[in-house]
């Protein structure tokens, strides 16, 4: 079997920005604050997790467009790889098997549920993703087999520092819900008004460690 294709690793928000950056003016606003992980017991979390932790804004008045891939997801090993990815609203994910048996790729998350049947070796099937919100995608051939997608709606996103902090900024002032996601927890989501600093968000890590993509580069 030929090696596995390079995954897109995730970068330091210092080292690459997926926050908008529409041209700024006298109106926009900015939200930041800090995020804290803890294990289901208080325990901290290493900070080598921080970086896969996501943070988006939707504005209750909407959003301006996002910017729609191309993404892929390998099965090799009888795994999904990455396990957790997070894309745009409207992109497509190519699942790509690169076993020598054969997969399925379906879900069944309420408004969302679709199955792509089966791929034998070799074979890739494509999904586009036209519901925002978290989806779990499973193998029912294998069904130890599971990847997290996040489908993102909105452009104003961001990932955590090292640290915990966060800072989105161009924002369209107003009501609007502020969502954080790591791969090891649940979505989180908390109703806010731009502009405001000094938020402090915490979440339980109850989930082993993973491979994860939360900005995966569109492919062609």
């Amino acid at each position: 079997m030929s090696p596995l294709p390079r995954i897109a690793r995730v970068a330091h928000a210092s080292q690459r920005s997926v926050a908008a950056r529409p041209e700024a003016d006298s109106t926009s606003a900015e939200l930041s604050g800090r995020i804290e992980l803890i294990g289901k017991s208080g325990q901290p979390i290493s900070a080598g997790d921080m970086a896969n932790t996501l943070v988006y804004f939707v504005p209750a008045s909407g959003t301006s467009r996002v910017h729609a891939g191309t993404y892929t997801v390998y099965t090799v090993n009888r795994d999904f790889k990455p396990e957790a990815m997070a894309i745009p609203l409207g992109s497509t994910v190519k699942f790509v098997n690169l076993d020598q048996i054969r997969h399925n790729v379906f879900s069944v998350t309420p408004g969302g549920a679709f199955d792509l049947g089966f791929q034998t070796a070799g074979q890739t099937a494509t999904h586009s993703f036209d519901r925002a919100g978290l989806m779990l995608i499973s193998c029912n051939v294998h069904r130890s087999m599971e990847l997290d997608l996040l489908v993102v709606p909105s452009p104003y996103r961001t990932t955590a520092s090292a640290d915990g902090h966060f800072s989105l900024r161009h924002l369209p002032p107003g009501p609007g819900a502020l969502y954080v996601w790591n791969p090891r927890g649940e979505l989180l989501r908390r109703s806010v008004t731009a502009p405001l600093g000094d938020l402090h968000e915490r979440v339980i890590i109850s989930k082993p460690a993973i491979v994860a993509d939360i900005n995966p580069e569109p492919g062609p």
